[in-house]
């Protein structure tokens, strides 16, 4: 008899320690599900993220560090930021998963063309999306004295390219194709600053800069004899078709904030993307842009730029690479989209399935004529040419 309690008392102990096991281990299912809750829950917006952006002390870095900032008092999630000082090295970490969203220049055009540093072997044409589009501005700034008056008189003037800054270089060709012109037309000179071409403007190094017409610099340059803008007319249909050969994704834009300006100005516009890959999910996406746009209000005055992240002050014409799925969904549900826009984003989406047949083509063809690596990206881009139109 006493066995037989020993034997039920035993067999009793053994069920509670299950019962509690399992518990806990249901407990630490649910845990570890919530913590690593993917992006694009229905829940909302996951708990961590990373971000690639631009390198400590950049308006990019500061822009992305105040929204990341809030999203994280307001809805918890912890936000990761990747600096880097170039654009392979902003796009390396979303080509490697290693962050889902970039706070992102020109580089997101050029993987999306695979133009650039990324005809390289190792990349080629990126299937990447806009995710959000503030604009931002760019134009040509002479010197007030200057007898420069318009951007056809640049013929034989000299004109900055920046070392190692893909980005500002092909706007400086885009500006003078807007006159008919091109680089063998100007005497260029080559500076290792972007910043640095208020001050070279001011010495006479160079007798235009090319740059945002909100750079600290350029006040600076204005405070010092006084400067003013060669001005782009939104009407020259031709001048504008030139432009858009050259960069796909640049815009007439006119602005009254820039230094030296004392009214409207018509300089150029692009968008200063946040974006990514196309295999992201659309509903985190649309849920970041949500809690964005909802939490819009908190950080629009932490820097001036961050007024232009506004919903009704972003780009919403797809401009050199599609807009995200979920992108879409969001300017759908705030009246923003339309069947012209969608056209268009489709056109970009099928120029993309063009480039990677034309890249997969050139990759086979370069191996069997033994093209070396050095050689490999006027090879492709001489493809590239023939093959997408």
């Amino acid at each position: 008899m006493l066995k037989k309690q020993i034997l039920v008392l035993f067999t009793i102990f053994l069920l509670m320690i299950l019962a509690v096991g399992c518990g806990s281990n249901n407990t630490a299912q649910k845990s570890a599900s919530n913590a690593s809750k993917s992006p694009g829950s229905s829940e909302g917006l996951p708990t961590q993220m990373t971000w690639s952006v631009y390198d400590v002390g950049s308006g990019g870095y500061a822009e992305m560090s105040a929204i990341a900032n809030v999203l994280t008092e307001k809805n918890g999630s912890q936000i990761r930021m990747l600096p880097s000082a170039s654009g392979v090295g902003r796009m390396l970490p979303l080509k490697n998963q290693q962050a889902s969203v970039g706070k992102l220049g020109d580089e997101i055009q050029f993987s999306f063309e695979g133009i650039k540093e990324f005809a390289d072997q190792d990349w080629g044409p990126q299937d990447v999306r806009a995710y959000w589009a503030p604009i931002s501005q760019f134009g040509f700034a002479v010197r007030e004295d200057s007898n420069i008056k318009s951007i056809a008189d640049l013929k034989g003037k000299k004109i900055p390219m920046i070392t190692g800054n893909a980005s500002v270089n092909i706007k400086n060709e885009a500006i003078l194709a807007f006159a008919g012109l091109s680089l063998d037309d100007v005497e260029i000179v080559n500076l290792t600053s972007y910043a640095g071409q208020g001050d070279a403007l001011v010495q006479g190094q160079i007798d235009v800069a090319g740059i945002n017409p909100t750079a600290s610099s350029m006040f600076e340059a204005d405070s010092m004899g006084g400067i003013r803008w060669l001005e782009m007319d939104p009407d020259d249909s031709e001048g504008w078709k030139r432009v858009e050969e050259t960069a796909s994704w640049l815009f007439p834009y006119t602005t009254d904030g820039g230094a030296g300006m004392e009214g409207d100005t018509n300089v150029m516009g692009h968008g200063y993307l946040v974006g990514g890959y196309a295999n992201q999910d659309p509903n985190y996406i649309y849920e970041l842009l949500k809690a964005m746009d909802e939490n819009f209000d908190q950080y629009k005055d932490a820097l001036p730029n961050l007024a232009l992240y506004s919903k009704d002050e972003v780009l919403t014409e797809p401009r050199g690479i599609p807009f995200h799925e979920g992108t879409i969904k969001f300017f759908e549900e705030k009246g923003l989209w339309d069947d012209e826009k969608q056209a268009k984003n489709d056109a970009l989406i099928e120029r993309f399935g063009k480039l990677q047949e034309a890249w997969d083509q050139t990759v086979k063809e370069a191996k069997k004529e033994g093209i070396s690596e050095d050689d490999f990206q006027e090879f492709w881009l001489e493809k590239k040419a023939e093959l997408v139109k």
